[in-house]
């Protein structure tokens, strides 16, 4: 009886191994797609769907005058389309706390401003935040 037993133990326990080491398994509690859509809608308060679009395609968030020199200039600030942007760009713009110094010609105003301003939000993620957002913009439907 006990050679039974321990046999069932030694087979069971073997199998138990066995299906724990599979890298089949997804045990998580949600996919990556849906953790990347809700981190996508609400990051940290300001979700990039209200600049990027749902449709993460970009769109236009505001126009607005500006005068310098006595001379009015008519700018729009566009959030930029991140549907086919490559990995390592997204996830350096994402974390990004201030924009890398350019130069602009001095007909290039309204992008200069816009530019300076850096308007888009720090977040201080964590890479698997960041391929989870990224996963999802590239899966979205």
């Amino acid at each position: 009886m006990r050679v039974l037993v321990l046999s069932i133990f030694i087979f069971l326990n073997s199998f138990a191994e066995e299906s724990l080491n599979s890298s089949d398994i997804n045990n998580s509690f949600i996919t990556k797609y849906e953790y990347g859509k809700m981190l996508y809608n609400n990051p940290r308060g300001i979700g990039c769907n209200n600049c990027h679009g749902d449709d993460a395609r970009g769109k236009k968030l505001v126009e607005f005058k500006h005068t310098q020199n006595q001379e009015e200039y008519f700018c729009s600030l566009i959030a930029p389309d991140i549907k086919y942007i490559e990995y390592d760009v997204f996830s350096k713009k994402v974390n990004l706390k201030k924009n890398d110094n350019l130069k602009f010609g001095k007909e290039q105003v309204c992008d200069k401003l816009i530019y300076k301003a850096n308007v888009m939000p720090t977040y201080f993620m964590v890479e698997e935040e960041i391929e989870a957002i990224y996963h999802y913009i590239q899966n979205m439907k």
